[in-house]
């Protein structure tokens, strides 16, 4: 397995890996309406421009497995007035459901831990689908509280509020 840096001409494999995830992935865990919400922004698949935009601020890693890309994890650098530094989110990890189980989220993670360190962030955060908050707990990451998060299918949807509520979790681990 390969770990590097992702490049834009990654975005279209990355965007497959994402829906694979949780269209396929995430199934045991969220129905298929949740799943869709989740997956697509009101209705339409993420577009390539979506993503490209979404990890312009981010340091994100690709694993490859003989040219495939079968996963990835991005890193946001945040404020934090409490701590008055930096503090690193991860904001995307999703592994392809037939690579699910092979090490490849762990050796994501590894790559971005040890920037994280490179960068003496004091602490690290994500926000967690059910899915994903035993590996981040197994990480040694402690849960702080669960979230509600509302999407929608279509824009009618949106101005009806007839929301999707999706559960997730913030988990923090300090790196001091």
């Amino acid at each position: 397995m390969q770990i590097r840096l992702f490049s834009p001409h990654d975005v279209a494999q990355l965007a497959a890996v994402f829906n694979a995830s949780i269209m396929e992935g995430a199934q045991e865990y969220y129905s298929l309406t949740e799943r869709l919400a989740w997956a697509q922004n009101q209705g339409e698949a993420r577009s390539d421009a979506y993503w490209l935009a979404k990890l312009a601020d981010t340091t994100t890693w690709v694993a490859l497995e003989n040219d495939k890309l079968v996963g990835f994890i991005s890193l946001r650098l945040c404020p934090d007035k409490e701590l008055d530094c930096l503090v690193g989110e991860v904001d995307c990890l999703f592994v392809h459901p037939e690579y699910g189980r092979a090490g490849v989220a762990t050796h994501l993670y590894l790559a971005l831990l040890e920037e994280a360190k490179r960068l003496n962030l004091k602490r690290l955060t994500v926000e967690a689908s059910y899915q994903a908050r035993p590996f981040f707990e197994k990480q040694g990451f402690n849960s702080i509280r669960r979230n509600e998060l509302r999407r929608y299918l279509t824009a009618e949807d949106k101005q009806n509020d007839k929301a999707q509520v999706l559960v997730n979790f913030s988990l923090i681990m300090s790196l001091s």
